[in-house]
Order: C-alpha cells, then structure tokens, then sequence
C-alpha cells in the first residue's frame, strides 16, 4: 500500500506527465529506490489509456545532499549516449523548475536488469567473466566518445589537457575543508602528495562519468543493461574514471579483481584496446591516489550531513564509517609504496 506523502507525489507526478507526454497516466504505485547520494529516486508505475502499463524512474533533487550537483548535467551526460553502444535509459523529461513538484527533476524509463552491492564479492558469480569484459569495454567506449557530438561538453567550462587534475584536485580538497568534522592527517599527507607529484597532461579530454563502479550498473545474467548514476559526470582526463573504478575499496576482499569481476592485468588491456589510449603507470598511480581522498570527500560529507541533522539517512553514517576507514587503509599502502 502507497504511503500517503507518496501517493500525492506520484499522483501529481502522474498530471504532469500526461501533460508533457500528451496522453491520459492513471497512477498505479510509486516506491522510493533508497540508496542515492544527490536524489531522491522513485520507481512509477502508470497505465495509459489504452491500459497498458509503464515504469518510470522519476529523480529530484533534494534539499540536503552529499554530492553538490546540477540535474541538467545528469540529463546531458545521458543524452550523449542515447543509442550508443553505452548502455542508459532513454530520457523523457527534464525539469529545472521545482515549481511542478517541489523539485527539479528528470523523467527516464527503468531499464531492466539488477544493481548490486559494491561490497558483495559474489554479486556477479558466475557470469564475472562476461560481465567483466562488458563492464571495461563500455568504460573504454565512454573514454572514447567523440566530444564534438557532446552535449555535456557544450555545456561544460572549458577544460585543458595539462590542467585537469589540478581542478579536480582543488574541488574535491574544497569539499573536505568545508565539511570535515576533525583533522585527517592520512587524507592531508595523501593530499600534499597529490600536488607535489602531480600526473602527466591528459592524452585526451573525454567524458568522465564520475561514479563508474560496480553498483552503479544494472545486470541480467551475462549482460550489462544499464549505467546509472552520472550525476558527477564531467569533462576531463578518461584515466580519472580508470582510477576510480580499479580503486581497492569496490574489491576489498580481492584486491586484484577489480569490481569483483575479472583479474586488473585483464581490465586494464580491455579499456586499452576500447579507449585507444595508453596508459602511464605512474598517472595511473596518481589518479587511483585521487580517487581515495575524493572518496574520503564524500565519507566526509556524509558524517557532516547526518552530524549536523540535515540528512539522517542511516547510509550516511554507515558511509562515514566503514568506507571512510577502508579508503584511510588504501591510502596509507599507496603512499608506502611511493616511497
């Protein structure tokens, strides 16, 4: 049974969306998908006219989020890859007001298939193989996409090959010196050697999606049907979503299985062969570094979102917690390596 605070919601949402898709939605069920970071996302379900019925994936914005970020640059980065060999949802409608329903908001069709947890090592078994391979070439295939044809470029601040990572750096240092709750002499020593060290000029700028990893891709047995999240989608250097994706926190009880998926030597000849793109160890040390203290960023942000009352989800102090410590242990091994 609908909660009632849902049921309103989806019954407006439902108005809407017969105006915008010029056709008469009776509203069936609407259920909140838990688990998001910047937006609230609901599954709804309508029937038309005709009394066939269709699931919607409606994301808003929230008042309180852990991850700053503008809707339209979601919509973009999924319009880039509408009918591309990149798995995503087709796009019905972004709203910028929140005048229609309290909130600004993008409409998308739900795509079958199942999201796993990150931190379940057997999430993929037995199909990690075949899904492994899909997983590398389609993040090779976004490093790839021509940027000339990119709506989310258009709309970008304009970025330069040598400099990238030093605005990437930056934000996500603002971030920590904004939000963090006490003094992180892990994270600062991680932070100062991102800056004396720095990585070579990019090859190429591309479209970074952010959040690439598993856990934020949808599966049916041997197949990648979706992927989700490109909420901190962005342009820059492709080796920072690489480093991201490898990092040791999405494979924690097996290090050397990248997503849980197949053996890193594999991965890393996979994106190679779909990107085009060589790449240098040491940059790729310094953006797996990176994708440690941006990770702590957002453990940071989550303790001082739920600290401070503003979002008391349990996920983020469980996020506060548990990765938090597990990226601290990464980064210590990191820079003990470097030495």
């Amino acid at each position: 049974m609908m909660e009632t605070a849902n049921k309103i919601l989806g019954e407006k949402f439902s108005v809407f969306l017969s105006k915008k898709l010029n056709t008469k939605f009776k509203l069936l069920s609407i259920q909140r998908i838990f688990g998001g970071a910047s937006r609230e996302t609901y599954r709804v379900k309508l029937q038309d006219e005709e009394k066939k019925s269709q699931n919607f994936i409606y994301r808003r914005s929230q008042n309180s989020s852990l991850i700053e970020t503008d809707q339209k640059t979601e919509y973009l980065a999924y319009s880039d890859f509408q009918e591309t060999e990149v798995p995503v949802p087709k796009l019905f409608v972004l709203e910028e007001s929140a005048k229609p329903l309290g909130a600004p908001f993008l409409v998308m069709e739900e795509l079958p298939g199942t999201v796993a947890s990150p931190f379940d090592k057997e999430a993929y078994t037995p199909n990690q193989a075949d899904l492994g391979k899909k997983f590398w070439k389609i993040l090779g295939k976004i490093a790839s996409h021509d940027l000339t044809k990119s709506k989310l470029n258009e709309n970008s601040a304009k970025k330069n090959l040598k400099d990238c990572w030093r605005q990437e750096l930056e934000y996500w240092v603002s971030v920590i010196r904004k939000d963090s709750l006490g003094i992180e002499p892990i994270l600062e020593a991680a932070i100062r050697e991102l800056f004396r060290s720095k990585p070579l000029p990019a090859s190429r700028l591309s479209i970074v999606h952010g959040d690439y990893r598993n856990g934020n891709f949808l599966f049916a047995g041997k197949d990648i049907t979706g992927i989700l999240d490109w909420e901190m989608a962005h342009i820059g250097d492709p080796i920072e979503d690489l480093g991201w994706a490898l990092s040791e926190i999405w494979c924690w009880e097996q290090k050397e299985t990248p997503a849980y998926l197949v053996p890193r030597k594999e991965a890393l000849e996979i994106w190679t062969q779909e990107s085009k793109i060589e790449i240098d160890e040491k940059s790729l040390f310094w953006w797996e570094l990176f994708a440690c203290v941006k990770g702590l960023a957002i453990w940071i942000s989550a303790g001082h979102e739920f600290s401070s009352g503003s979002n008391t989800d349990p996920v983020n102090l469980f996020s506060a917690w548990l990765p938090g410590d597990i990226h601290s242990e990464i980064i210590l091994n990191k820079l003990e390596a470097s030495l």
